[in-house]
């Protein structure tokens, strides 16, 4: 088998980055810190934009080593003699496959909770995805915020659509590296997680030598929509007299804690109508954001008891007699499949039904449900879609105001396709 060559090199004694997924592509991260003898690893990214290259319909990978032959996922060679990987964040473009790391790797992680229900949605998956979760011989610790561990690391919270979500800071011998994962400036619940205070807490006047910062909004045409949008259009849906069903990424707290305030200030119950979602009500309802008077309730038709204090509601008995009353939430393949099961059960919808669909991050993700097709099945069922996406990047506006907190010596763009344009909206000319 080929080595793969890293996508960049930069060294400057005593310390070499070597960049073997993220940069000039939209996810894959993977970074190597080697350090007089340190040697760390930020990140354990799939990169999709490989995958799709490779795989589609019934030609499916044949196992690790192809996927690794290919650049899928990182070679071997990354992780010989390491010290220890750190994960940013749970997004498979991250997260990668830890079911292939060798025997003896400690791997840090968000949070040890949330990672064990990841791992039991993807354990009895047929997909080469089975591969996710990590074997016996691989050692998993927790990430402390803003405690520096034995290798010189300091985790740093930061607002993004999975949660927890870290930027790291290494404190090498003689140089720092600042690694930002990804993040928003603002989040859905605004200013309860200050993402560029808690980098200043960690980087101070000083800032680092190197800024190896995501950049996936920079060249994109969206319009840039902010905590305050975001709140008043799922406000003026939660107005409407009829049903409201909201489709989210089952790992975004922020934005579940977000849309269950304002469905309480609506008179609305929250009814979870998703066994991923439902999966993670516990590490919800221990997170930071304070959820236990938000009115909320699991569908009965899931056929799961909840691990949390909450109610359940039935859908055709509770949720279609009364549709004001409630909104439904869901990820977007378990909506698929809970619409068309409604089709099996010859159910119809109540009149004036509204659908928003939060895209789900990140786009690459294998098992993203394609808006046009969940759109044409919501259409046949008589319900109006909505789309809105509050990014869980930063827009471009707001580089410079990340630039006045992440003070660097040298900017080595990475999570975006747009390096150069990067540069020039920072004036970084070296």
């Amino acid at each position: 088998m080929l080595a793969l060559k890293p996508q960049l090199v930069l060294t400057e004694e005593p310390i070499t980055l070597e960049v073997y997924g993220g940069y000039r592509e939209i996810g894959g991260n993977c970074i190597v810190i080697k350090d007089k003898d340190r040697k760390i690893v930020f990140d354990n990214g799939i990169r999709f934009q490989v995958l799709r290259r490779y795989y589609r319909g019934r030609i499916r990978p044949l196992g690790i080593n192809e996927l690794r032959s290919i650049g899928v996922i990182p070679p071997l060679d990354v992780f010989e003699d390491i010290d220890a990987l750190y994960i940013s964040h749970f997004h498979l473009d991250h997260l990668g496959l830890l079911g292939a790391l060798p025997p003896g790797t400690r791997v840090y992680v968000p949070s040890i909770s949330v990672l064990e229900t990841i791992e039991e949605w993807y354990r009895v998956t047929p997909t080469w995805l089975a591969e996710l979760p990590h074997k016996l011989h691989v050692d998993i610790a927790e990430l402390k915020p803003y405690k520096e561990d034995e290798h010189g690391v300091t985790p740093i919270p930061v607002s993004h659509s999975a949660y927890p979500s870290y930027a790291l800071v290494y404190n090498g011998y003689d140089k720092t590296v600042f690694y930002s994962g990804d993040f928003r400036v603002q989040g859905p619940l605004g200013p309860r997680i200050d993402t560029l205070q808690n980098m200043g807490r960690v980087l101070g006047a000083e800032g680092t030598d190197f800024a190896l910062l995501e950049g996936t909004n920079i060249g994109g045409v969206e319009t840039p929509i902010g905590p305050e949008e975001f709140r008043s259009i799922v406000n003026r849906v939660l107005m409407g007299g009829g049903l409201s069903i909201i489709s989210l990424d089952p790992l975004d707290f922020e934005l579940l804690t977000a849309i269950s305030e304002l469905a309480l200030s609506n008179g609305r119950t929250v009814v979870i109508a998703s066994s991923m979602i439902a999966s993670v009500l516990p590490q919800w309802f221990t997170s930071e954001f304070n959820v236990g008077n938000l009115k909320l309730a699991v569908a009965t038709e899931l056929e799961e008891v909840s691990a949390v204090p909450v109610d359940h509601v039935s859908l055709k008995q509770d949720v279609f007699e009364d549709p004001s009353s409630y909104l439904l939430v869901q990820e977007p393949v378990g909506f698929l499949e809970m619409l068309r099961q409604m089709r099996v059960w010859g159910e119809r919808l109540p009149r004036d039904a509204t659908a928003l669909l939060t895209t789900p991050e990140p786009f690459e993700a294998e098992s993203e449900v394609e808006e046009e097709t969940l759109a044409y099945w919501l259409y046949m069922l008589g319900i109006q879609v909505y789309r809105v996406r509050l990014s869980g990047h930063y827009y471009p506006h707001e580089l410079r105001s990340i630039l006045d907190v992440v003070k660097y010596r040298r900017l080595i763009p990475i999570h975006t396709r747009h390096p150069k344009l990067m540069h020039t909206l920072s004036g970084y000319n070296k």
